[in-house]
């Protein structure tokens, strides 16, 4: 047997389902896996253990950043101006400061670096740290390049 939304906008042949709208304030105590859309803060929230919890942003698409850097094989920091630009020319700058390290996916040469694991995130220095130097650009493929890639928030309440 399954189970059945009980919606009074639903019906045969609906192709939406209408979520509750209600604004901060009126938000009901929750049971774990209500989901509501907050009229206050325009996102759709959903209620997880003593909380509500935004599943939406309220300003729909956000824009991935991508910083590139180019490893030299002995360089192990990259960020607050340490290590070098892809080009060579600059230092290496975050152009976004995440807060830690789970709010930034990172590749060295198309291999993802494990946070806490490959490398290590100051946010406090805006710096990443590897475990091991990421190695030289060979120039032709641009095969290690170190790509971050920001504006991976996570979700909050």
């Amino acid at each position: 047997m399954g189970r059945h939304v009980k919606n009074r906008i639903l019906d045969n042949g609906a192709l939406t389902v209408q979520i509750p709208d209600v604004t901060t304030d009126q938000r009901p105590a929750g049971i774990d896996g209500d989901i509501i859309f907050n009229k206050t803060t325009q996102t759709f929230q959903a209620y997880i253990g003593a909380d509500w919890y935004n599943i939406s942003t309220s300003n729909g698409e956000k824009t991935l950043t991508i910083d590139r850097f180019e490893g030299d094989g002995s360089t192990t920091v990259f960020g607050g101006g340490s290590g070098v630009s892809i080009d060579g020319s600059t230092a290496a700058n975050l152009s976004v400061t995440p807060t830690d390290a789970t709010d930034m996916v990172i590749f060295v040469g198309g291999v993802y670096q494990i946070p806490g694991t490959n490398f290590n995130y100051n946010a406090g220095l805006g710096q990443i740290t590897f475990g091991s130097a990421p190695p030289a650009n060979n120039g032709s493929d641009s095969g290690h390049v170190i790509a971050v890639i920001h504006n991976l928030h996570k979700l909050g309440a």
